[in-house]
């Protein structure tokens, strides 16, 4: 059996478009979704608040958890991972960088002008989650990459809203 390592990707959108980077700070260094590891035991949910509490210093609640979009992606020299990419409603706090070494800056971009350095697995997630697209599979055969079935969300619901 197969065990693939599992990140959790926290969005943070706020009504006027823009969603919450983080980079280390160091020169070079891509912009990301505020993300983690899911530990063991423990259920995505709780990763989320977790990341959200040590990545970007906020508070939340399980009810303003929401899932965005699952990727299956290959990267050849790390293999395969699952990426699920939750959308954060509602949080207490301003978002500051926490005590997760890996985010030394943080700033919001709107999502019509992403930075060129965002993460190619980030750009392909809040792409897709914005058409309302609930999963991808980056990194895999590129010649398959356009057959890849789109799963929609729930008809009516904008993931935007």
């Amino acid at each position: 059996m197969t065990q693939l390592p599992i990140d959790v990707h926290v969005l943070m959108w706020r009504a006027d478009g823009s969603v919450l980077l983080g980079c280390s700070g160091e020169p070079d260094s891509p912009w990301r979704l505020p993300w983690g590891e899911l530990h063991g035991h423990e259920p995505a949910i709780e990763a989320v608040l977790r990341i959200a509490d040590d990545t970007v210093s906020v508070m939340a609640m399980a009810a303003h958890v929401w899932l965005a979009h699952v990727a299956h992606h290959h990267y050849g020299d790390t293999g395969e991972r699952v990426g699920l990419f939750f959308r954060l409603t509602h949080w207490r706090g301003m978002p500051t960088p926490g005590r997760d070494q890996r985010v030394g800056r943080l700033q919001w971009h709107h999502l019509d002008a992403l930075p060129e350095s965002l993460a190619a697995l980030d750009r392909e997630a809040l792409a897709r989650w914005q058409d309302n697209d609930m999963y991808s599979e980056l990194g895999w055969n590129p010649q398959r990459m356009g057959a890849v079935p789109r799963l929609r969300g729930i008809a009516g619901f904008r993931a935007s809203s």
